[in-house]
């Protein structure tokens, strides 16, 4: 699926950054991995390469966070944000209704 996703975006990745994505979409989430194609592609363009590297892949993962290392860091730093109204002994509330699963 990420490499017919490269193609479709005319993106030309090294194999080593294919497989560092997949690991990558497997432990987070398909939909993830597909966004960081785009955005490794603007930082090779931004270096003036024709390819993908594996370290392009790792430079945009360290900065656009999946879904579980956001909520940590937003747990971890809570206190320091503005209006921040809920104690640590508060246990955060479970949104209702059908919302999706994005969990892997």
């Amino acid at each position: 699926i990420l490499k017919i996703r490269c193609e479709e975006e005319d993106v030309d990745i090294a194999e080593d950054a294919l497989v560092v994505l997949t690991r990558i979409g497997m432990q987070t989430s398909l939909r993830y991995a597909i966004q960081l194609i785009t955005t490794a592609s603007l930082v090779c363009r931004r270096r003036k390469g024709v390819e993908v590297s594996k370290e392009d892949v790792r430079k945009v993962y360290q900065l656009f966070m999946d879904e579980a290392r956001s909520t940590l860091f937003l747990k971890e730093y809570q206190d320091e944000f503005m209006f921040n109204e809920v104690s640590p002994s508060e246990a955060p509330v479970q949104p209702t209704g059908d919302a999706m699963d994005t969990a892997t």
